[in-house]
């Protein structure tokens, strides 16, 4: 399959879901650059992050990763830094158009794709991936960059 297709495949509804507003809220929440930039700007988190991936190259040279709730793609950069074969980066939010933007910049768009959509919901464009990495602490377990 090319990488640059992805499937969609129809979510199942469930019985006693939430309304589309309410999930949608939690997914718009993420799509407002202030959120990831607090989260970025809290160095001792960020750069732990860049400090297991890098000091690990030997873990990610030539994998294929998955970085599951990519935000703005920093984790996605780090691993393709650190010699991932390619990276696919999915998230629901709309801020995965910056990080789309974010990759470019730093010339990375042959070694990441970046996919918008929720992981239950999409077919990635490889049969397996090798390594999933994921920065789920999110905003709302404790503020970032609190002093």
């Amino acid at each position: 399959m090319d990488p640059e297709t992805v499937q969609q495949v129809p979510a199942a509804e469930e019985a006693g879901a939430k309304t589309a507003g309410a999930r949608d809220y939690y997914f718009d929440s993420y799509a407002h650059f202030g959120i990831h930039e607090e989260m970025l700007k809290d160095t001792v988190r960020t750069l732990a992050y860049k400090n297991s991936i890098l000091n690990n190259k030997h873990l990610f040279k030539d994998k294929i990763v998955l970085d599951v709730g990519c935000g703005t793609s920093i984790l996605s950069m780090f691993a393709a830094k650190a010699g991932a074969k390619h990276v696919y980066g999915v998230d629901m939010s709309d801020i995965i158009h910056h990080a789309k933007k974010i990759v470019a910049e730093n010339k990375l768009q042959d070694k990441i794709t970046l996919i918008q959509g929720k992981m239950e919901d999409i077919i990635l464009p490889v049969d397996k991936v090798d390594i999933i990495i994921s920065e789920w602490m999110g905003y709302f377990l404790l503020y970032e960059s609190y002093a």
